[in-house]
């Protein structure tokens, strides 16, 4: 399936792309992705009435939601792969806490994305957790999601680190420090919501909740900040 993605996406005549042919560490991380779809199917109700399927049927909005946040680090590891596909011990080891992150990752999203439908759709899943434990819930969370972010962010360090015997052009080593930014972006949203949830606890665990969660608002100007400047700096180096 990767093979067949890479084949139709578009792509920069700036850019090598080292990595057109998945390897086999590709295809086991594919695998582990399918895997931890699988584990969010099979983590579904079974209905074996119609009271049942209409609350299997309220389960949709959380499924779609932690299917979205899997195929989003999925495409991140797509993007890195397709351009550098490193065979390295460093970035080997990287990519196996990768997995083994990503796997772990299914149950909290699944539990976090199932609360979130309860609290904005009305639904009455069962959910057990108090109300002073949802900070905890966020920042268990956003533990989990700096974590990915980060190790992302380790992946472009150790590429741009290798510049050199990757034969990076000048445009490849400003696309390298970029994504670094944006990943820099990524995992110091959910680290800062760690930081204010982990302070505002002590006082309400009511605002210590509500700030944790708006937090992840900053991604929206951050990245639109971060793209724009991307895209001015890309012109330098000619149109696409």
């Amino acid at each position: 399936m990767r093979n067949e993605i890479l084949k139709n996406k578009q792509h920069d005549p700036r850019i090598n792309y080292r990595g057109e042919n998945a390897s086999r560490f590709d295809n086991l991380t594919d695998a582990v992705f399918g895997i931890a779809i699988t584990l969010l199917i099979f983590n579904l109700a079974n209905p074996n009435s119609f009271e049942d399927l209409l609350t299997f049927t309220k389960t949709l909005p959380a499924f779609l939601i932690s299917i979205s946040f899997i195929i989003l680090i999925w495409n991140e590891h797509l993007d890195f792969s397709e351009v550098y596909s490193l065979n390295d011990t460093r970035l080997t080891i990287l990519n196996t806490i990768f997995i083994a992150l990503v796997i772990f990752y299914v149950y909290p999203l699944r539990f976090l994305t199932l609360f979130l439908t309860n609290f904005f759709f009305k639904t009455d899943i069962a959910v057990n957790i108090q109300g002073d434990q949802v900070p905890l819930l966020m920042i268990y969370y956003g533990f989990v999601a700096f974590a990915l972010y980060f190790i992302l962010f380790l992946f472009y360090h150790r590429a741009y680190k290798m510049k050199g015997d990757l034969n990076f052009n000048q445009f490849e080593e400003f696309y390298t420090e970029s994504q670094k930014i944006r990943l820099l972006i990524m995992f110091s949203v959910p680290l800062l919501s760690i930081t204010l949830t982990l302070i505002l606890k002590e006082f309400s665990f009511i605002w210590a909740s509500v700030i944790g969660g708006v937090t992840y608002c900053l991604y929206t100007p951050l990245i639109i900040l971060w793209y724009k400047k991307f895209q001015s700096k890309s012109k330098e180096f000619g149109e696409i």
